[in-house]
């Protein structure tokens, strides 16, 4: 992992949820601050809380609000920690990353970056947005063998006296099993498969770009996404759960995502692709969406 992420050593975790609960409680403490965004992943929240430090939240992707907040709360602690998606799970939208960077280094903390949901799909390599920045000497990277890579387990990349330091400090890592021996094998195969074949990332992005083309032809409206996760907010949570089992009669799994794992009034069809779909399973995709579509419409006006 270390030599495919070109970093000085990594750590692997049962999961990538246990590497951010390991990672960030090991890096800040009482007494200490965190700047996180808004739409931060489940883990990451989870982790900053485990670490009882004072957690401030900024406005998604809003730098300028983040440089607010650690003007206003920086001085007044001992160490201080920005943490983010690189990729939001919800959205599909990035992080502006390099901003973060240069945020970090004017008011001299430390930035966590998670990149799972982009680990094996952005990048040049595969590695994830991070690899795009000529300059990020001491980001602390965390990343997942599970989702792209279609294994088991979390990694956490560093330097080695970042990585010594978890070894003996992260207790997710210290009181856990480790990776079962064909977890293991299977994620060394698949980030194999991430180097040798790039034409698997690439046929997904042209996907998911022909994916958002093709939704705001058909008048579902812009989205955040970049990549592909594509949401399409239906709001009502009630009507996503009942859109998601028409799509499931037609073939298609398309999870419906509702509270609190969203906002309310934002419950939505989730819709994350694969190298493996085809331009026709895209298409496809979009005619049963707005064949569905239209049926709920239909039922609302006749329930009026």
């Amino acid at each position: 992992m270390a030599r495919w992420e070109e970093a000085q050593a990594t750590l692997v975790f049962a999961s990538g949820f246990a590497a951010n609960l390991g990672t960030i409680p090991s890096l800040v403490e009482e007494g200490d601050a965190i700047f996180s965004d808004a739409l931060n992943h489940a883990s990451l929240i989870d982790g900053c809380r485990l670490s009882r430090a004072l957690i401030h939240v900024y406005r998604h992707a809003d730098v300028s609000h983040l440089d607010d907040l650690l003007r206003k709360h920086g001085a007044s602690v001992r160490r201080r920690l920005i943490v983010t998606d690189s990729l939001f799970s919800m959205d599909g939208d990035v992080a502006p990353l390099a901003d973060l960077l240069h945020a970090a280094k004017r008011h001299d903390c430390r930035l966590l970056v998670d990149e799972a949901h982009a680990t094996g799909v952005l990048g040049q390599h595969g590695r994830g947005l991070l690899e795009s920045l000529p300059a990020n000497d001491g980001c602390i990277k965390v990343g997942t063998l599970s989702k792209a890579l279609g294994s088991q387990g979390g990694f956490v990349c560093g330097s080695r006296q970042l990585i010594r330091w978890l070894v003996n400090r992260a207790r997710p890592y210290i009181f856990s099993t480790a990776l079962a021996p064909p977890s293991a094998a299977a994620a060394r195969r698949a980030v194999a498969i991430v180097v040798a074949e790039p034409e698997r990332r690439q046929r997904l992005l042209a996907g998911a770009r022909l994916l958002r083309d093709a939704l705001r032809q058909n008048g579902f409206g812009e989205t955040r996404s970049q990549s592909h996760i594509v949401p399409v907010i239906v709001g009502d949570a009630l009507e996503a759960v009942q859109l998601s089992r028409q799509l499931e009669k037609r073939g298609m799994l398309v999870p419906a995502i509702r509270p609190p794992s969203v906002p309310e009034g934002t419950a939505r069809l989730r819709i994350s692709l694969t190298s493996a779909h085809t331009e026709e399973d895209v298409i496809r995709l979009v005619e049963a969406l707005r064949t569905c579509w239209n049926l709920r419409l239909g039922d609302a006006h006749a329930h009026r």
